[in-house]
């Protein structure tokens, strides 16, 4: 009896089992290498599809999801694109192979299980979606590409002796582009709608509202001069690669870097130079006039001096002592703004003088004088010297007095509502004696005007 009760009650779990596996196995044949009943992706029904059909069907529907717009964002610029276009794409093998995955996986009564659940309520698949960093990069790099990136300094002119703004200074931007990179991908695996960048605002070092503090010079030095046609010339080409140069504090300027080689193929001409004591033609004559009015400008600007040399006499156009000679390649004049602003130099050149302003904050009750000390007369030698000279007609001759040498210190007095602050020496002078020299020509004499075809 016990027995017969435990076969009717046996019997029927088994015949339901067996019908359960039968059923699973029919299944298993009839959607080998296809989506089992039950299964959706992104909600649409995809059972019964296989592995092509499966991978079209992924595409389409993440259709929508590679379509959604993501915008950019750097400081007061922005763009908008596709997820696409920053790389996204769906992983069509991951997504298929979890589609497929659903109700094949456990042991048998999981797969059981999961089947008969799915029959009543459908499983739904997530798309599984990659990104490419590199094309999310380059797509970054051509959004940066479109900014303003190096900041601009204001632009100035100087009108009637005034430092003005011609155009505002503009801010400089430079993005980090591997931070921005995971800034996007983490904003796309979340589907953000915006990113903003990584950035950073970079300051010119010449802003507007430095230029606005600067509308009158700190330091302004005069030099006049005979009018000679090529030394005038000259003069204006090397004051004008002065002119709009900007000094950031700590700044050095080297007179031979800004003013560069004078030669003729730079459109120097051929004027009296000082060379060894004796003035002669040399290309860019003149040009130590305008580092000799640089370095009195700079002085008064109280900038630091680090190289300057006297020429080897006094010139007509300053007192011993304040005159700065340069040669390219071998003496240099190098000055380092050291008053912790910005400077701004300036130059004009008339037919008879050259003007170089300094223009910086002002600093009022500050008050900079410029004197020569320690003067000592050196004699001048006794003797003559006699040299040949192919400049001079043969049978002429000329004669250069002795000149007498002379050393000094050049001081710098700075005081601050009239009481002395600090008194430095900046220079060191030195003006070598010469004997008097008799110059007996050598040269070709002159050739004598033809009257013929002359004109009355």
């Amino acid at each position: 009896m016990t027995r017969r009760i435990l076969l009717l009650v046996v019997a029927p779990i088994v015949a339901l089992a067996a019908v359960a596996v039968t059923w699973m196995m029919a299944t298993d044949r009839t959607y080998a290498g296809r989506v089992l009943p039950g299964v959706r992706i992104e909600g649409a029904l995809v059972s019964g599809l296989g592995a092509s059909q499966l991978a079209a069907r992924i595409q389409a529907l993440a259709g929508p999801a590679l379509a959604r717009p993501v915008t950019l964002k750097a400081v007061a610029h922005e763009v908008t694109l596709t997820a696409s276009a920053l790389g996204v794409t769906p992983d069509v093998a991951r997504t298929s192979a979890a589609a497929l995955a659903v109700g094949r996986t456990g042991s048998l009564l999981d797969r059981l299980r999961d089947r008969a659940v799915m029959l009543r309520i459908p499983t739904d698949v997530r798309i599984v979606y990659q990104y490419d960093a590199v094309v999310a990069r380059d797509a970054i790099a051509r959004f940066v590409s479109l900014l303003v990136v190096e900041p601009q300094d204001a632009a100035v002119t100087v009108t009637r002796g005034r430092l003005t703004v011609v155009s505002p200074s503009q801010d400089g931007v430079v993005v980090d582009i591997p931070l921005s990179t995971v800034r996007l991908i983490a904003a796309l695996v979340h589907w953000q709608p915006e990113v903003r960048l990584a950035f950073e605002l970079r300051r010119p070092a010449f802003i507007t509202e430095m230029a606005d503090q600067m509308a009158e010079p700190v330091a302004q030095f005069t030099t006049t001069f005979a009018y000679n046609p090529d030394r005038v010339h000259n003069i204006r080409l090397a004051a004008s690669a002065l002119r709009g140069l900007l000094l950031p504090p700590g700044a050095l300027l080297s007179y031979n870097q800004v003013v560069g080689p004078r030669l003729p193929e730079r459109g120097y001409r051929k004027a009296p130079v000082l060379i060894n004591n004796e003035l002669v033609p040399g290309d860019g004559g003149g040009v130590c006039q305008v580092s000799s009015t640089l370095f009195n400008a700079a002085l008064l600007a109280d900038m630091a001096v680090e190289s300057r040399t006297n020429h080897s006499r006094p010139v007509p156009y300053l007192a011993a002592g304040r005159d700065a000679t340069v040669e390219y390649g071998s003496i240099d004049l190098r000055l380092r703004n050291t008053t912790g602003r910005p400077l701004f130099l300036w130059t004009e050149v008339s037919s008879r003088s050259l003007t170089v302003s300094i223009f910086g904050a002002p600093q009022p009750g500050r008050e900079v004088a410029i004197i020569v000390t320690d003067q000592i007369v050196i004699p001048a030698p006794s003797h003559t010297v006699v040299k040949r000279d192919a400049e001079i007609p043969a049978g002429e001759s000329k004669i250069e007095p002795a000149r007498s040498g002379l050393r000094s210190r050049t001081v710098r007095v700075v005081r601050q509502e009239g009481r002395v602050v600090r008194q430095e020496v900046v220079a060191a002078n030195y003006y070598q004696p010469t004997p008097r020299t008799i110059k007996m020509g050598t040269g070709e004499p002159p050739r004598k005007a033809s009257n013929r075809n002359s004109m009355p």
